[in-house]
């Protein structure tokens, strides 16, 4: 493990050298900030349900700006033949880039704590409800984390990642609505098995579901798997 735990410091140093990750960050915080102003003080309803959503649609367009760099930055900065000829296995080299983005995730997810001090202050908030809905936001974040880094190692521009992966995570957020248009069980039950928001919006409800669980943890090894084969075929 001395090799995933070198390119996962390698990455963390990246980040935190990076200003555009100090500015993700601040962009994420704000966001969230003011949908829990606005559903909470606006609309008057104490909960976070609404806040969740919310943060989790904005979290389809944050994730790729940290996820586009984890391979693109090395093939811009033609640092890539050299990782690639360290003896690291690509599965090492995946997985310690994945966990320095898991880790800005986490980072980020921690910070939005400080929404919930005036709810706790002025409300009667269900904390289960609440630890269930930052589970699956963490369990989305991680699957759209896993998406990004895999097409950041297709192609060797940023922006060109970025914007694969906006419209791939919410194609797989909105899939859901296409239920309603099919006929067959067997599709209807395949969209909404597909769809991102429908089992984060079990969390949301405070139902912690093995199936919903099971749902990220498969996509997030798929990409992975993906992803690391990707580069053992380029080596």
């Amino acid at each position: 493990m001395s090799g995933v735990l070198a390119i996962y410091r390698k990455e963390m140093l990246s980040y935190f050298r990076s200003p555009i990750a100090y500015f993700v960050v601040a962009v994420f915080l704000l966001g969230t900030g003011y949908f829990f102003l606005y559903n909470i003080f606006m609309t008057g309803v104490g909960t976070m349900d609404e806040t969740f959503q919310s943060m989790g649609i904005f979290l389809m367009t944050v994730t790729p700006v940290i996820s586009m760099r984890l391979f693109s930055a090395e093939y811009s900065a033609k640092t890539m033949e050299l990782l690639m000829t360290l003896p690291l296995r690509p599965w090492q080299i995946v997985l310690g880039k994945f966990l320095g983005a898991a880790s800005m995730l986490l980072l980020m997810t921690a910070a939005t704590g400080v929404n919930l001090i005036p709810l706790y202050l002025y409300g009667n908030p269900e904390t289960k409800t609440i630890l269930s809905g930052y589970i699956g936001f963490i369990l989305l974040g991680l699957a759209c984390l896993s998406l990004g880094q895999l097409f950041s190692a297709l192609t060797q521009n940023q922006i060109v990642a970025a914007l694969i992966t906006v419209p791939v995570l919410l194609g797989l957020w909105f899939v859901g609505h296409v239920q309603s248009f099919q006929n067959s069980y067997a599709l209807r039950d395949f969209f909404g098995y597909i769809s991102l928001s429908l089992h984060f919006g079990d969390f949301i409800r405070g139902l912690v579901r093995s199936e919903a669980i099971v749902y990220y943890l498969v996509v997030c090894a798929i990409a992975l798997v993906l992803n690391s084969a990707y580069l053992q075929w380029r080596r």
